[in-house]
């Protein structure tokens, strides 16, 4: 007589092991191709940055002015949401991120530590930005214990 236990446990290694056996295999044309191009990945388009990468420096196609609206832009007093981003650092209104040595770059993305100075405090944070829209739209999202919820959208200014 079979145990109750391995009734189940049997079924459940057998369909677990099928798949894993099945997420290794490759999709072949055929398969999914084309059926919703917006759910394809960006990143065949561009490789990583590899100047950004022998150097350690912020890749080109983040560098630049991005506002979080239009008025940032503008410049002022109205530019609290102004983001410059050079080779090595983050300029926001009242703080500068400077990029440590911890940088992961992905085609049309980079994960790096920043070390921050601002309003007589100094700080560290983990930052992730992705650019979209074809260099358009930056997307930049904190990580870490004291990070800011959610993402920030901004657009590039002209």
């Amino acid at each position: 007589m079979r145990k109750p236990t391995t009734r189940f446990i049997t079924p459940l290694l057998v369909m677990a092991g099928a798949l894993a056996l099945a997420s290794c295999g490759s999709q072949g044309p055929e398969e999914g191709a084309g059926d919703d191009p917006a759910a394809a990945p960006d990143d065949t388009a561009a490789p990583v940055d590899t100047v950004a990468a022998e150097t350690g420096t912020i890749p080109a196609e983040f560098r630049g002015n991005w506002g979080i609206n239009a008025a940032d832009c503008e410049g002022g007093a109205a530019a609290k949401g102004l983001l410059e981003i050079d080779g090595t650092t983050l300029t926001f209104y009242e703080s500068v991120g400077t990029l440590g040595d911890d940088v992961t770059l992905e085609p049309h993305a980079i994960q790096a530590v920043f070390a921050f100075e601002g309003e007589g405090m100094e700080w560290t944070r983990e930052m992730r930005m992705e650019t979209r829209d074809d260099g358009q739209t930056l997307i930049r999202q904190e990580m870490g214990e004291d990070a800011m919820r959610g993402a920030l959208e901004y657009r590039k200014c002209r």
